[in-house]
């Protein structure tokens, strides 16, 4: 199934806040004036972003006007292109991930490659992204990092796949970065304090811009266990061997 291309104009990338109630420091003013010359919106969850919006635009427009496609990682393009059918008249139009940037480490990429190959503008829009301020406050080498999703749920296999990426940071010197299922994160972290070797560098950014923000780096030799209780807070993980 084919999309006209005339049904969409421009695709812009809006962030959203990485911690609750944060959308007034950390999202942009450039954010607020292109949510309000949209009305089509591509997003992860249709309800949590009417709030978003609602709560960043305070009464500037009504909420409800704009029209919600849902676009998640099970999104199939076939399912996009049905969804682009459905534009009545050619329009601008943005993607909203649930938190963050969209397409880092988010849905977004679908609808993005799709506009490429239709030679339709792409605009990302500046804020927060959880592995850019992560990799900012670590120490570590922000000249050559990867990003790796997450890690293997079995307990073998995750720390098989730490002692991979440690062999990779090693060869490259590279900084290696990961996430974790909030209500994983400890286990994530006593894994990496058992598995890495003694020198590895480790990060742990938690809660990133919110009131509970926490970001720690040091040798592994130097991390206890029970000494930062993550809990379900979003966390992001990173190490260096140095």
């Amino acid at each position: 199934m084919s999309a006209s291309k005339n049904k969409i104009k421009k695709v812009f990338l809006i962030p959203n806040e990485l911690a609750e109630g944060t959308a007034d420091r950390y999202i942009p003013d450039v954010v607020k004036e292109t949510l309000l010359s949209l009305r089509i919106i591509f997003c992860e969850d249709a309800r949590t972003t009417r709030r978003f919006i609602g709560k960043l635009l305070k009464g500037k427009v009504i909420v409800e006007e704009y029209v919600l496609f849902e676009l998640t990682k099970n999104t199939t393009e076939q399912q996009l292109v049905e969804q682009i059918n459905q534009i009545e008249f050619p329009s601008e139009v943005g993607i909203i991930s649930d938190a963050g940037c969209p397409g880092i480490a988010d849905p977004g990429s679908l609808l993005v490659s799709w506009a490429h190959k239709q030679n339709i503008k792409v605009v990302p829009l500046p804020g927060p992204s959880s592995i850019l301020l992560s990799v900012m406050a670590s120490g570590l080498n922000g000249q050559s990092f990867a990003f790796n999703g997450y890690l293997p749920i079995d307990k073998t296999e995750r720390r098989k796949r730490i002692k991979e990426l440690e062999r990779i940071s090693k060869v490259a010197g590279q900084t290696q970065l990961f996430i974790e299922t909030p209500y994983r994160n400890d286990k994530m972290l006593d894994d990496l304090i058992d598995t890495c070797e003694k020198n590895t560098l480790l990060t742990v950014s938690v809660d990133l811009t919110g009131n509970t923000e926490q970001i720690i780096t040091k040798p592994v030799s130097q991390w206890k266990k029970g000494e930062l209780v993550l809990g379900k807070r979003p966390a992001m993980f990173g190490f260096l061997v140095v």
